[in-house]
């Protein structure tokens, strides 16, 4: 058991990298015990990571609730609503959708993407906001 308890410790003070190296150790030291020590690790391992998975878990619900507000929020732009999760930025478009914004941009200029599909706000210096979807 002193094994089960050094693994923890190793797992709870290491990075996010090296969590999964001290996993896959940790899976391969299981695989020695017999079925009741094996048994036996597991219930102390849970019992001991039970509260830090239930913290993650209610983070988790409050970045899914914050995430959840911005995407339905709006924005009102020349007498238009804009759902806020149907538009994304050049920027943001190139990362979903793994293009450079050259391509993104030259697209805009020959009309691939069509022109109701691009707002450009002129305020936020010529911002533009594409529709989220695939044209491509």
């Amino acid at each position: 058991m002193e094994q089960v308890k050094d693994y923890l410790e190793r797992y709870k003070q290491a990075n996010r990298d090296d969590r999964a190296k001290v996993l896959t150790e940790y899976q391969l030291f299981l695989e020695t015990l017999n079925e009741a020590d094996r048994q036996q690790a597991r219930t102390y391992m849970q019992a001991a990571l039970k509260p830090r998975i239930e913290e993650t878990v209610n983070e988790l619900d409050t970045l899914q609730e914050k995430a959840n507000l911005v995407l339905k929020g709006k924005i009102t732009y020349e007498g238009q609503e804009y759902l806020l999760g149907d538009w994304v930025t050049i920027a943001d478009y190139c990362r979903i959708y793994n293009f450079r914004p050259s391509r993104v941009q030259n697209w805009i200029n020959r009309k691939v993407i069509p022109s109701q599909n691009v707002l450009t706000i002129k305020e936020l210096n010529n911002l533009k906001l594409l529709k989220n979807i695939s044209y491509r």
